[in-house]
């Protein structure tokens, strides 16, 4: 192809040259013209390779994701502190199955990495005096609740026989101080005096010990404390004593009354008027106290029903039914601290307790208070105890007739004398999470697929996946945590700052076939021998990266990785 030909000079040219060219002349000249075109003919396809790779390289750049594909969108711009108090564990010792020095129990929770630790625990935190480090016998049975006193006395009388009685405070600071534990304390408003509690606080100042947060006393709204505090006037004057008694001491530290759980289940909303009149009256004065403790319990899961069911209706409870009870604090108490020092399923007795479906669980509702700002505090319940359903660890014990839950079938050879239940592996890989992070980033899920409620939650429809991103300031890592609570396994997409992530990526996560799996049985499988709920790990590239159905894991993007996005 040429493109200067002889017809393409000007007219003037070809008069100058006249008549008198020779035709090699033209010949020669033709020759030049077909070198010169094919050159630039080279440089035009040289130059058009070229646009052509810059363009596919910057269309690969600016890639968008696939638009029918779950996609989980991270935004790294605006990153806030991460909660860490979130990340703790009730403790309730009084049986002495352990000890918080007993090399397994520091052993079992220094792998969870627990950021606090609630002491004494619960309802035990009621009858406990710090100075002797124990309990008094003639107070055991004080409460107008027979099983309770019942309980207490049982455990009294183990607790003198494996410990000689103590539940020491110093021991409990041991640990935490080993650890790098945030203490949260309860202080005895039943048997107990504004004095003692302040006597507390100074005992822990002058000791060095950084306890900032005690709550005024546990479930005191409860009918089984009637007998002292018939009323919630009745509970706020005595509160306000100890309260001002313990200010009085340290003006830093935080205290925090009992507020009721009736939002949070709503069978009871229409029946249990009294909680309904507790929590108003704490409202009416919010002056002496900076936050309010509410115990979440998912109270359905008592209940004979297929575990598939049970996985409709818990995942319904944690989306639809905390969301509107937390509606109903933050109306009461605006601008006041939420502290949910317990929280579990309800009932150890039940037939998700220890089971793949209450792993999940616990995966799923902590990521549900990482998206409630104002909870500030939260611990669950419990750590370590006797069976198959409350604890995290617990003793192995032999088969018991008078429970009622079944024991037998625990696979001895888990932990020394100790078996892991099904939640701790979810704990585990949470606690990991939040070793090395200190923000939380912003969050997207598009093109979710569905899960359907059941029971109270029937025909509703809720999102299958539950994600938040934690990390470094720095983002010198993500950390993604995810909850699948369906069925059926999924392919996401990983976005980082609006670009497509194509790196590598390490999962951790607990997944089953099926969500009846257990370590050890519970109230009605007697347990397969085997660790069935534990952690797996994957590692791959991110485009390859499947979600397992049944499932709550930890993707983990490291710096060095974070620039592989296209």
């Amino acid at each position: 192809m040429n493109s200067i030909q002889p017809s393409a000079i000007s007219h003037q040219q070809r008069s100058s040259q006249g008549s008198a060219v020779s035709k090699g002349n033209r010949a020669t000249g033709e020759n030049d013209g077909n070198r010169h075109n094919d050159r630039l003919t080279a440089d035009c396809r040289l130059l058009i390779a070229i646009l052509m790779t810059l363009f596919l390289a910057i269309g690969c750049r600016t890639q968008k994701p696939f638009p029918d594909t779950l996609s989980f969108e991270i935004n790294t711009r605006n990153g806030k502190p991460l909660r860490q108090a979130l990340y703790g564990f009730n403790s309730n010792m009084m049986s002495g199955d352990y000890g918080y020095l007993d090399d397994d129990f520091v052993a079992l929770t220094k792998v969870l990495a627990p950021k606090t630790l609630r002491f004494p625990g619960g309802t035990v935190g009621n009858f406990y005096h710090w100075e002797q480090g124990g309990f008094f016998e003639n107070e055991m049975a004080s409460t107008l609740n027979t099983k309770l006193n019942k309980r207490n006395k049982g455990n009294y009388v183990k607790l003198q026989r494996q410990r000689n009685g103590k539940i020491l405070f110093d021991d409990f600071m041991q640990l935490c101080n080993t650890l790098n534990i945030v203490p949260v304390v309860v202080v005895n408003l039943w048997t107990g005096s504004p004095a003692e509690s302040a006597a507390w606080v100074r005992y822990a100042k002058d000791k060095g010990y950084q306890v900032t947060h005690w709550e005024l006393g546990n479930e005191y709204y409860l009918p089984h404390y009637l007998n002292k505090y018939p009323t919630v006037k009745t509970y706020m004057a005595e509160a306000k004593k100890h309260a001002a008694a313990m200010k009085a001491v340290d003006p830093d530290i935080k205290v925090s009354v009992c507020a009721t759980p009736i939002a949070f289940h709503k069978e009871g909303w229409l029946v249990k008027t009294q909680q309904r009149k507790w929590d108003e009256g704490l409202a009416t004065d919010t002056s002496f106290y900076d936050a309010y403790t509410v115990h979440v319990y998912a109270y359905k899961a008592v209940r004979k029903k297929e575990i598939e069911e049970m996985r409709g209706y818990l995942m319904g409870w944690i989306h639809f039914g905390v969301t509107e009870a937390i509606d109903y604090y933050e109306q009461l108490f605006p601008n006041k601290e939420m502290w949910i020092t317990e929280w579990n399923i309800a009932n150890p007795g039940n037939r998700v307790a220890n089971t793949q479906l209450h792993a999940m669980y616990v995966g799923d509702f902590f990521l549900k208070m990482l998206a409630i700002p104002n909870v500030t505090q939260a611990n669950f319940h419990v750590i370590s105890g006797l069976g198959k359903g409350f604890p995290v660890f617990s003793p192995i014990t032999p088969p018991t007739p008078n429970t009622f839950w079944k024991y037998g079938g625990e696979p001895e050879s888990d932990f020394g004398n100790t078996i892991r239940r099904a939640v701790y592996p979810a704990f585990q890989l949470i606690g990991e999470a939040f070793a090395e992070s200190d923000t939380q980033f912003a969050l997207a899920i598009q093109n979710q697929p569905l899960l359907a409620g059941a029971m109270e939650y029937d025909g509703e429809q809720m999102p299958g996946i539950q994600a938040q991103v934690v990390g470094e300031n720095a983002v010198e890592h993500l950390t993604i945590l995810v909850s699948n609570r369906t069925g059926e396994q999924y392919e996401p997409q990983l976005l980082i700052d609006g670009k497509r992530y194509k790196g590598s990526v390490n999962y951790r996560y607990v997944a089953d076939e099926g969500l009846n799996a257990t370590n050890g049985g519970n109230a009605e499988m007697e347990g397969s021998g085997k660790i069935e709920v534990r952690i797996q790990e994957w590692h791959g590239k991110s485009t390859e990266l499947v979600i397992p159905k049944n499932s709550f894991g930890v993707l983990k993007i490291k710096n060095k990785e974070l620039s592989v996005i296209d």
